[in-house]
């Protein structure tokens, strides 16, 4: 397993103490295509870059929080959205970790291509930055989690997956908390184990970007597998319903995966089932073909305040009984 340098961070400090004091942190991580290219030691290195942002005033170890974008990237509306979380988290004691895994790539979102880097880049991502904060002296290392808003929400899925996290972390470093902000479940992954941490799902009911069921699904199947699994949904609400300020209504370019059912087994590559039915001959070979058969496109993302309201009231619930705020 590759071993990387926290001595190769590089760091750009702003005033120290300052409200909202920001950090420019770069990340050594990988570019798998899967995740089996990180058990394979194949995927290729990469740096990323993270803007960490401090709570005024902290004195001794604080916790932490590495935020993930979505397909849309940092830019625009869903990035701004991202930083106005980091506010609130650095308002209530929490360090906000905002990591880019798109910029340094060359690319400013995956909207209407998802193929244009692999969701595991950023699972490695965000792994990365949790051993970076690790390592940092001013970060609680038992008390950092992760948030992620839709691709970043399954991110915010998969590292509570021990496989996965085993893949980079080669101690017992490990995420205390997950935060599922509308995380995709088309493609489900099963596991030995999950790593044990608490998980907060925040999703609306009239999601036809990410479906409620299967994001209900996963995190069923994390309970049973000893996750303590809160999941709080939203009538009436669509996808990005915490992003003041963005587009309303239907957003043709984007690739829309609601007819793709599929879970793996991440423990030997298995395909366990397809299109709801028990699968004993596909293989990971065949999943390419069968994306393009359930790719659309077209789904409605719209805010609504009410239920970003109550996303911040019990984000924080969750945060304070966790973190022990």
């Amino acid at each position: 397993m590759r071993h990387w340098s926290i001595a190769a961070i590089a760091i750009a400090v702003a005033a120290p103490g300052s409200a909202g004091a920001q950090e420019k942190v770069s990340i050594p991580s990988v570019t798998p295509a899967s995740l089996g290219a990180i058990y394979r030691h194949e995927a290729p290195a990469a740096t990323v870059t993270g803007e960490l942002y401090l709570p005024p005033k902290a004195t001794g170890p604080v916790p932490a929080l590495v935020l993930k974008h979505g397909s849309g990237g940092l830019g625009g509306p869903n990035g701004a959205n991202i930083r106005k979380w980091a506010s609130t988290f650095t308002g209530w004691g929490i360090a906000a970790f905002v990591v880019d895994s798109f910029g340094p790539r060359g690319m400013s979102s995956s909207v209407a291509d998802q193929s244009k880097v692999s969701s595991w880049a950023d699972t490695a991502d965000a792994l990365a930055a949790l051993k970076v904060l690790g390592a940092d002296p001013r970060m609680d290392k038992a008390r950092i989690g992760i948030v992620g808003w839709s691709r970043g929400g399954g991110v915010a899925m998969t590292t509570a997956l021990e496989t996965v996290r085993k893949s980079i972390i080669t101690d017992d470093l490990k995420f205390a908390a997950h935060i599922v902000f509308y995380g995709p479940a088309g493609f489900q992954y099963r596991d030995r184990a999950t790593d044990q941490s608490p998980l907060l799902f925040l999703h609306g009911e009239s999601d036809n970007y990410v479906l409620i069921g299967a994001t209900h699904e996963f995190a069923d199947w994390a309970q049973s597998k000893g996750s303590p699994v809160t999941f709080i949904s939203y009538p009436k609400t669509y996808h990005d319903f915490d992003v003041q300020g963005g587009f309303s209504g239907v957003v043709k370019e984007a690739q829309l995966f609601t007819k793709c059912d599929m879970v793996i087994d991440l423990t030997d590559g298995h395909i366990l089932r397809v299109d709801h039915a028990d699968n004993t001959k596909m293989t990971n070979a065949d999943i390419p073909a069968y994306v393009k058969t359930c790719m659309t496109h077209g789904p409605t993302v719209g805010y609504n305040a009410a239920a970003r309201t109550d996303a911040v009231e019990k984000v924080h619930d969750f945060l304070k009984q966790n973190f022990k705020l």
